[in-house]
């Protein structure tokens, strides 16, 4: 079975490029969101492989809805998605569980190494470069 993807982000062009990064890896993205308050019943609706969280969100903010999630399903895999890079919001994503940090403005290497790391994918060869 193909890996899947929840994304949640404020930022719907956000929302938009990872949907599409996740996509050319094979990553499915099963559903979206533009605030905290339903992570952990989109989890609960899809158990997918990933949960790609921003840390400013409306509602109870990314930290506290990846603390929630991995405190009810601790095998959850959480990626923080965020242009906040503070040393005090890194410690309290790492506390939290979350697996994996990527700072925006992301590019394809990023994601890709993400999905490497935590799913062990490597890109569909459609995606990749030939060399001449």
């Amino acid at each position: 079975m193909a890996p899947t993807a929840v994304v949640v982000d404020d930022s719907s062009t956000t929302r938009c490029r990872l949907r599409a990064e996740l996509t050319k890896l094979g990553i499915g993205v099963v559903a979206e969101a533009g605030t905290a308050d339903s992570v952990i019943e989109l989890y609960e609706q899809h158990h997918p492989s990933l949960m790609l969280l921003d840390i400013v969100l409306p509602g109870i903010g990314g930290i506290a809805a990846a603390t929630a999630l991995l405190k009810k399903y601790p095998s959850a895999t959480v990626v923080m998605c965020s242009s906040l890079s503070a040393r005090d919001k890194v410690l309290a994503c790492r506390a939290a569980g979350v697996k994996h940090f990527i700072l925006k403005p992301f590019n394809s290497t990023q994601i890709e190494e993400m999905a490497k790391k935590l799913l062990g994918l490597t890109p569909k060869a459609s995606s990749l470069a030939v060399a001449s």
